[in-house]
């Protein structure tokens, strides 16, 4: 198996295309390097045995046979030379991990479709990744690429093929065989009893077609379905051991792979390897399916031996339970022929396409695969165009008379049906539309009247039945003309001639008498409590003070001094005419002209008082729990306003309140005025303070007690003895100040690598020199601390690291210098040149010996110095626990 699963890799699909064969190629020398062969050494030993697999036809059984057995002795060949060397094979490797394969593209095809195959090629491994076989990945990679270019479906049946409502399924996958399942040499079943008696078996279907449990006979399972293997098994095994019926199972663990070929009108012949789970429905899959010539009922399933089968889709499309009858065997071939019989149907079916007909099935059964005839179908007059003597013809088919006679209509290829729609027009229908009850379209029977149909409508007390309209069509139905009826006459003498006979489409239209009546308005609005439109009585006597009575009444705030009138005359609609009203006395004495008279459309507006009075605010700031603006009253004393501010915060100083006032008055230019206030801690006014009032827009700014701080804390850690967090105890507090309260340094310190962090404004890392802070606490370097810098001390660590344009490449192995640099023992009062000498081999080519430089612990660079012909190194320091580089 080993040999055949090898050779058909190699050789698969090789005919398909350029970019087929390097995916194909590609995917067969990663597999035999995985199994341990060079492939390159497997190719020419082919070629020796006269055999060149780049030139085999897959679609030759003797090429194929001449390919399988040259395949059969190189591999034999290669493993013997392996087992003489007495060198065990190697271990395979994970299919992720196989390199990317060599492609056999010519160099003149394109960078793109190179890459194309590189990517491809890394879609193989995955799939094998994930459980694929490798020939179950490479076929299902050449499916995907040929049905990127797939048509749309033509032909009903063919988008199962294109769409994925098909699909292969793998070896590897969940899908399990039926119990219809036809088993064969290479599937693995599965044998579970339980109960009294508990065994299972795990077996390999033998190429002879028998498994052999351990210590037991051979049983031949080959060519039985899964449900009579399990029969079969279970009536053996009681032989050895104790069960019943239900305590006994028998499955396929992992289905077999076969090859399948797949001829005719398909869009890619050739043979596959899949999955025995897949019946020939599934197969098909695997060459996209007929195209767009090939028929999807008559596919012929040809097996040597015994009488050819037909696959018909429309039939599994129907009961798919029948796929279950057509699973495949070793070298069965699939051919779909040309189709036959194709022809269309539009127009009122559920499903208008192009169908494909065999046999005897004619128009019948053509309108049953469209999925019927739509409600609204015109069944009477069915066309067929038809080709005939190089003409086309139409052809008219009561289809409604054709079902009640039992009979069909027979079609040929390229016919075309069109199914017409019943004319949306109703034929039996008259509307009433108006001043009536029940307006709306009614039902046309035969003689019925106006008087009929006014029974049905039935007529509004505000109906004018001097005179309605009948809205009818003429005789050429498309143009109208109006009857004159007067509906007294109908009523009281249902004979007379006003009392028409209806036709289809009549209307008739009544006039209401409110049709003929304006409706007035006025509205009220401001401070009255419902605002609102109402309607004007028709005598228009409606006056200010009813107005006022309909809105509820006035509000508390209302003015009542005066209220406007905003009118709008008809004649003048672009204007408005004001006219003020004395609330008061239209209010108090109704009968007096201050009661005006409303008019259509009028506005009656009542103010409120509060639309007449700035709003004024004073503001509290500073040391206090919640500033703000707080809006002025006369009754806000300066004790109410700190409390409402949330009273004094810690840090405000009592006798530090500052209050600015804006001065302004009549025609004179504002002026700002302070004044300086000293409060207790319950918020009054201290002895010798007069008495202050607040008034509007004054601001008050409760100060912040002098040099009033909160701790400020800097963080030690690293080696001091006390490592932690301190506080500083003045402004001007030195690092070597802090440094001596955390106890000092410990004897493994780094003073020269440490650090300092300062969070304050983003500054950041700062670089600094603790040793000479320490030393001389009146150098510069001791530097003033600020609240949250961060102090780390490293520990003494004696190592140099070495980076950059040296020769440490050729000097140590890959795994010494795989970070880019090396780590080497520090010496005291070296150079940095002599480090790269020493130890690093010298400087590169390409090195730049001015910009030679040392980077200690604490950040600090030191670049090289040059006078002339000479250059002077910097040294290494010795070593913190952020080491040196060079």
């Amino acid at each position: 198996m080993l040999y055949r699963v090898l050779l058909l890799i190699f050789i698969s699909f090789l005919s398909v295309n350029n970019y087929g064969q390097a995916l194909n190629e590609a995917a067969a020398r990663a597999e035999l390097e995985k199994r341990g062969y060079d492939a390159d050494r497997f190719e020419q030993e082919m070629i020796k045995k006269g055999v060149n697999p780049k030139a085999v036809d897959a679609n030759n059984p003797a090429d194929v046979a001449r390919a399988q057995k040259a395949a059969q002795e190189v591999m034999a060949m290669l493993d013997a030379e392996k087992k003489a060397k007495d060198k065990p094979a190697p271990t395979p490797a994970p299919a992720q991990t196989v390199s990317e394969p060599q492609s056999k593209i010519d160099d003149t095809r394109s960078v793109d479709d190179k890459g194309k195959v590189t990517n491809q090629t890394k879609d193989i491994q995955k799939a094998v990744k994930d459980g694929a076989t490798i020939e179950e990945a490479v076929s299902e990679k050449l499916q995907e690429t040929a049905k990127e270019k797939l048509p749309p479906a033509t032909t009903y049946g063919q988008h199962i093929f294109r769409d994925k409502s098909l699909q292969l399924f793998r070896t590897a996958e969940d899908a399990k065989p039926t119990k219809a399942y036809v088993l064969g040499p290479g599937d693995k079943v599965a044998i579970s009893i339980w109960g009294p008696t508990q065994e299972n078996f795990a077996l390999e279907i033998q190429k002879d077609g028998y498994i052999q449990p351990t210590g037991l006979p051979r049983y031949y399972l080959a060519g039985l379905t899964v449900d009579a293997a399990e029969q079969l098994m279970a009536s053996r095994l009681r032989n050895y051991y104790y069960f019943q019926k239900e305590n006994f199972e028998l499955a396929v663990s992992t289905a077999r792979t076969l090859n399948v070929n797949i001829v005719g009108e398909v869009f890619n012949n050739g043979t596959f390897n899949i999955s025995a789970i897949n019946t020939a429905f599934n197969a098909i899959v695997a060459a996209g399916g007929p195209n767009d010539i090939g028929s999807v009922r008559k596919i012929q399933l040809l097996r040597p031996g015994k009488k050819p089968r037909t696959l018909d889709v429309y039939q599994y499309l129907q009961n798919p339970v029948i796929s279950q009858d057509f699973y495949l065997a070793e070298n069965d071939y699939i051919n779909v022929p040309v189709a036959e019989k194709l022809v269309t149907i539009n127009g009122a079916v559920n499903r208008p396409f192009r169908y494909e007909l065999v046999d005897n099935e004619q128009l019948t059964e053509l309108v049953k695969f469209a999925g019927g005839l739509r409600a609204n179908a015109l069944k009477n007059n069915i066309q067929v165009k038809r080709i005939e003597n190089d003409t086309i013809r139409i052809i008219d088919v009561n289809f409604a008379d054709m079902q009640k006679a039992g009979k069909n209509f027979t079609l040929y290829n390229g016919d075309i049906i069109e199914v017409q729609e019943i004319n949306d027009n109703i034929r039996n229908e008259v509307s009433v539309s108006g001043a009536v009850e029940n307006p709306g379209i009614y039902a046309l029977n035969k003689n019925e009247k106006i008087s009929d149909l006014l029974r049905k409508g039935i007529l509004l007390d505000n109906a004018i039945t001097s005179i309605a309209y009948l809205k009818r069509y003429n005789d050429d139905l498309k143009t109208i003309r109006y009857e004159f009826i007067n509906l007294d006459n109908v009523i009281s003498n249902p004979t007379s001639t006003d009392n028409f006979i209806l036709r289809k489409g009549d209307e008739l239209i009544i006039s209401s008498k409110a049709s003929f009546a304006d409706n007035y308005t006025i509205s009220v609005e401001g401070a009255v409590r419902i605002p609102n439109k109402m309607t004007l009585d028709i005598e228009k006597n409606l006056k200010v003070s009813d107005a006022v009575f309909f809105a509820g009444g006035l509000k508390d705030d209302a003015i009542v001094d005066f209220a406007y009138i905003f009118r709008t005359k008809i004649a003048e609609a672009k204007t408005q005419e004001y006219i003020a009203v004395n609330l008061s006395e239209a209010l108090q004495n109704p009968a007096s002209a201050a009661n005006i008279s409303l008019q259509p459309g009028d506005r009656l507006v009542i103010y409120s008082k509060n639309s007449y009075v700035d709003e004024s605010f004073v503001r509290v700031a500073g040391a206090v729990r919640n500033p703000g603006e707080f809006l002025y009253n006369p009754s806000l004393k300066l004790k109410d306003l700190m409390l409402l501010a949330g009273g004094f915060r810690r840090e405000a100083s009592y006798d530090r309140i500052d209050v600015y006032r804006l001065y302004f008055e009549d025609n004179k230019a504002t002026r700002v005025l302070a004044a300086n206030l000293r409060m207790d801690e319950g918020y009054n006014l201290k002895s010798g303070t007069s008495e202050f009032g607040l008034q509007p827009f004054d601001q008050i700014f409760v100060r912040t007690a002098p040099e009033f701080e909160l701790q400020r804390n800097v963080f030690i850690n690293g080696e001091v003895r006390y490592p932690g967090t301190y506080a500083l105890m003045s402004d001007n507090t030195k690092l070597a100040t802090v440094i001596r309260e955390s106890g000092g340094v410990t004897d493994e310190a780094f003073l020269k690598g440490a650090t300092l962090t300062r969070r304050k404004d983003n500054i950041g890392f700062v670089i600094i020199d603790l040793e000479k802070a320490i030393k001389s606490p009146k150098s510069f370097e001791n530097i003033i601390l600020q609240e949250g810098d961060e102090i780390s001390i490293p520990k003494i660590n004696n190592i140099v690291s070495i980076t950059g344009a040296t020769k440490a490449n050729e000097v140590y192995p890959d795994k010494i210098t795989a970070q880019g640099k090396i780590q080497v023992p520090y010496r005291n009062g070296k150079s940095a040149r002599y480090y790269i000498d020493e130890y690093a081999g010298g400087l590169s080519k390409d090195a730049a010996s001015r910009k030679i430089s040392v980077i200690d612990a604490s950040g600090k660079v030191t670049k090289a110095k040059g006078f002339l012909f000479f250059k002077k190194y910097p040294k290494s320091r010795s070593r913190g626990r952020n080491q040196n580089r060079l």
